[in-house]
């Protein structure tokens, strides 16, 4: 049976996307290994695994999968206890929107906030707060009625958005915009709170 074979991952601590994959194994109570990856120089199996040389990538078994948000889902398909998807179509719909959304836009822009022109354009640099702070309002507006990202019950789509919500938390220099929001500043210490945060932040030696 599939739930019987190993699991190992293949992570970086800081990854928000290795993240995503730490904290659902551990939400799930999964026995799993963790080989903590050198981003300045890949491991040659993570290298012959993953076509694009990222984490994370995880093996179960004989299978390798890449792609945060879709090891997430096939984790949650996998072993269904406790579940992260909701049963009804609509709102696993709503799931896929918000990793797409945080994929696609938010990430990007916490990335020309945090690192500025040493990675993006000067244009995305100065727009980086504007659209920030509409980000930020697009969660708030949401939090406000319900203390997760779904409902009622928290979902892949707050493990897929949390880590970079905690990132910009974490830049320099603080978001001050942040502090205007505080149904999405009590959602973020609720994720961080919680014993698979706890777990997923211990540190690992690196692979050579």
């Amino acid at each position: 049976m599939s739930g019987q074979e190993k699991l190992i991952l293949h992570s970086y601590r800081r990854c928000p996307f290795a993240m995503r994959v730490r904290m659902v194994l551990h939400e799930k109570g999964l026995d799993f290994e963790t080989l903590e990856e050198n981003l300045r120089n890949f491991s040659e199996e993570l290298k012959k695994m993953h076509p694009e040389a990222k984490v994370p990538v995880l093996i179960h078994g004989d299978k390798v999968l890449y792609e945060s948000a879709i090891i997430t889902e096939y984790l949650d398909e996998t072993f269904p206890t406790p579940a992260l998807m909701p049963e009804n179509s609509w709102l696993r719909f709503q799931v896929r929107l918000w990793t797409y959304w945080c994929n696609q836009h938010f990430k990007a822009h916490v990335d020309h906030y945090k690192y500025g022109e040493s990675r993006s354009q000067s244009q995305d640099v100065l727009m980086a707060p504007e659209r920030l702070t509409q980000d930020l309002s697009k969660l708030e507006q949401n939090l406000q009625h319900h203390p997760w990202l779904i409902g009622d019950e928290i979902t892949l789509a707050d493990f897929h958005v949390f880590p970079f919500v905690r990132q910009l938390k974490r830049a320099t220099p603080y978001f001050e915009v942040l502090d205007q929001h505080p149904h999405t500043l009590a959602w973020l210490e609720k994720i961080c709170a919680r014993p698979s945060f706890e777990k997923t932040m211990k540190k690992k030696k690196a692979v050579s």
